[in-house]
């Protein structure tokens, strides 16, 4: 398979605390996003699936941001597809719900991403304004972490609709 060379200059800034902070707490948006806002639960790992595929952006970005223009615009638009196909097979797929209801959780993708690059530059910003250390960030994730396990350690099984 033909990849590219992989360039260190190409990198982008982005630090591990930024993923570790952004993935726990946009994972309790995308909970209560699909149970509250459009009352459709999924099951619990489809609700892991989704953030370890958002979680990917990351990835892209770490290793290809500043990558030149033809390469990055075919990464960044090819891992875009990705996602919003991966979240419409993964939550909205056989699901017999109005056109209105299938446009707002195809906009919950939109939102989902924009707000975990929002708790990721929460983070970046606690670091580089607010004088933080990252280990206050890796600590809030720990602990963050095991919350997010004990509040979705019972949950009853979902049969979506």
């Amino acid at each position: 398979m033909w990849m590219p060379p992989l360039d260190d200059a190409w990198q982008g800034k982005v630090q591990f605390y930024e993923l570790l902070f952004g993935t726990w707490t946009v994972y309790i948006l995308l909970v209560l996003m699909w149970e509250r806002v459009l009352k459709a639960p999924l099951e619990e790992w489809r609700y892991v699936l989704l953030t370890f595929f958002g979680a990917g952006a990351f990835w892209v970005n770490h290793y290809w941001l500043k990558a030149p223009p033809p390469i990055w615009l075919i990464l960044i638009n090819l891992y875009t597809v990705f996602f919003v196909t991966a979240w419409w097979v993964i939550g909205m797929r056989g699901r017999q719900r109005s056109f209105g209801w299938k446009v707002a959780a195809l906009l919950g993708s939109v939102v989902f991403t924009v707000s975990f690059i929002f708790f990721e530059q929460i983070a970046r910003i606690g670091v580089e304004r607010w004088g933080m250390h990252e280990f206050c960030f890796m600590t809030l994730s720990f602990f963050g972490f095991w919350w997010l396990i004990l509040w979705r350690r019972k949950q009853p099984p979902v049969n979506p609709a």
